[in-house]
């Protein structure tokens, strides 16, 4: 065996090793593809993100999606360690200011020239039970505010760009106050209002930090994050670091994989305004209908409504039966959780709306550079992944084409859909308002790693949420073994007795496609029994 040969070899054996420690599949061969053995977008950040530290090599996105097996990858890998890695070296966008990226622009120019653009914004609320010292908390944020550029971020708009710049001196913004004998009804009332209170994007700490006094060793812990600067994937890296600084021990080591973000909103515009674009255009126009009015899915109960009013949310924990029944069909169709409930709204939408083709609004995680995997900011894109949708199929045929959208979306995620949309469909206003659409998302709940030492417990506090957009927007979340269904939307869009139709007759429908995946979709859709879909 040669040199060349026995390099190519450990770069194969050390790949498929990688593979295995992520999918936790020790049964993996390099024949076998990532996706087909459970895989998906966010194991593959982690898959990619290890490559990079473990052998030093940053493998193109694209060549990993559109790869057949692991042994293509690893055969990549091994080229690029001849060749020695590309020099990489951030690029800094003026030090401490820069352009906001693509996103960031287009959401602080939309506030300010709409003033019925959303406020987007995102919290996390925890129930800590134990005792909470709020001193060496607030010495902690600010250790988490010091690692974090994004953390001490204001935005401005100059010249019709908006710009970012980091003031090393902004310090976290930690409020106190003593709820002790308050209904948990007012109090949760007190805390929607604190979480939907606007930042000054002019001022950094675009972030605040709340503790509600509930009793004498039980608190409220509120945060609350102005989108611009922070997405969910970043509450994870948050309270990660969090944990560690009340703790007093070492923030966690992610050398090469925290880059300023500024940095990766730079290479952003460099990207687009090269052939990334015409590349994302090309290939959305193809999936996409080609009038706009068409893209905005609209299901047989929506009424319309030139303002949105009166927002609205449904909540309902499923039965520990339909969690369990979903985990097994995922199993055995060999896809993710995101994947086979997608295909679920999908069947659900096609039968609704006698549409054949289907387009879900969704978000892709956008972390597919491992330098940024651990930076706080707003990374996540909204994309819309297409399938032809036959109900005379099986489930388990759709839950394959699905997919197959799903990796076609994430490959051509990496750009904001507002910027794509336009360069489509030029005649769209140029502001921050969507159009309605069903929006489905599956996901953990964010930051459940948050700890405060021994002695104390942290648990999740679910607040109800109001829409910030219009259309329906469907979220699935799992916390543990347990699964959340919640629907958000306006009633001027949507009555609530139909959403809780729709949303009843997709639970039935998880049920009964999963647990029949190789019967014709439409003969487990009973016109009778899913007659509330369609108004």
């Amino acid at each position: 065996m040669t040199r060349d040969a026995g390099h190519e070899q450990m770069i194969r054996t050390r790949v498929l090793d990688i593979h295995r420690a992520v999918l936790e599949d020790d049964s993996l061969l390099a024949e076998d593809n990532f996706y087909d053995m459970g895989g998906d977008s966010l194991l593959s950040l982690q898959v990619l993100g290890r490559i990079e530290r473990e052998l030093g090599v940053k493998v193109p996105p694209r060549t990993f999606f559109t790869a057949e097996c692991i042994a293509e990858v690893a055969d990549r890998v091994a080229e690029l360690t001849q060749v020695g890695p590309a020099d990489d070296a951030p690029r800094r966008a003026g030090g401490h200011a820069g352009r906001a990226s693509m996103a960031q622009e287009w959401a602080l120019l939309s506030s300010l020239r709409d003033p019925r653009a959303p406020i987007l914004q995102f919290h996390a609320v925890f129930r800590v039970s134990g005792p909470l010292d709020t001193q060496r908390l607030e010495a902690a944020l600010n250790r988490v505010c010091e690692r974090h550029g994004s953390l001490r971020t204001s935005f401005t708009a100059v010249d019709d760009t908006a710009r970012q710049a980091v003031d090393p001196g902004a310090r976290a913004d930690l409020t106190v106050v003593d709820r002790r004998g308050v209904p948990d009804a007012e109090v949760d009332d007190f805390l929607r209002g604190y979480v939907r209170e606007p930042f000054d994007r002019s001022r950094a700490p675009l972030w605040r930090t709340l503790v509600v006094r509930r009793e004498d060793a039980q608190a409220l812990l509120v945060f609350v994050f102005d989108h611009m600067i922070a997405d969910g994937w970043s509450l994870d890296t948050f309270v990660e670091d969090l944990s560690a600084a009340y703790e007093g021990v070492e923030l966690p080591d992610r050398e090469g994989q925290s880059g300023p973000y500024a940095d990766w909103a730079a290479g952003q515009w460099e990207s687009w305004e090269g052939s990334r674009a015409g590349e994302l255009v090309d290939y959305w126009r193809d999936q996409l209908p080609t009038d706009p009015a068409d893209f905005a899915l609209r299901l047989p109960g929506y009424r319309g409504a030139e303002e949105l009013s009166k927002p609205s949310s449904l909540v309902w924990d499923l039965d520990p039966a339909t969690a369990r029944g979903l985990r097994t069909a995922c199993q055995e169709l060999r896809a993710t959780a995101y994947c086979v409930a997608m295909s679920v709204v999908k069947a659900l939408v096609a039968h609704a709306t006698r549409q054949r083709r289907v387009t879900l609004l969704t978000t892709n995680a956008n972390r597919l550079d491992g330098a940024y995997q651990s930076t706080i900011g707003w990374f996540a894109n909204g994309v819309f992944p297409t399938t032809d949708v036959d109900l005379s199929g099986t489930f388990r045929e759709l839950v394959s084409a699905v997919q197959a959208s799903i990796l076609g979306a994430t490959a051509h995620g990496d750009m904001p859909a507002m910027f794509v949309r336009r360069r489509i469909w030029p005649e769209l206003p140029a502001g921050f308002r969507k159009d309605p659409g069903v929006y489905f998302m599956y996901n953990d709940v964010w930051g459940g790693g948050l700890r405060f030492g021994a002695g104390v417990t942290v648990s999740t506090h679910h607040l109800s949420e109001d829409a910030d957009s219009p259309g329906l927007h469907m979220w699935l979340l799992r916390e543990g073994e347990t699964l959340r269904l919640q629907a958000l939307h306006y009633e001027s869009e949507y009555p609530a007795e139909y959403v809780e139709g729709f949303a009843g007759c997709l639970v039935k429908a998880l049920d009964l496609l999963t647990g029949r995946p190789d019967r014709p979709i439409r003969d487990l859709l009973d016109p009778e029994e899913f007659a509330a879909v369609r108004g």
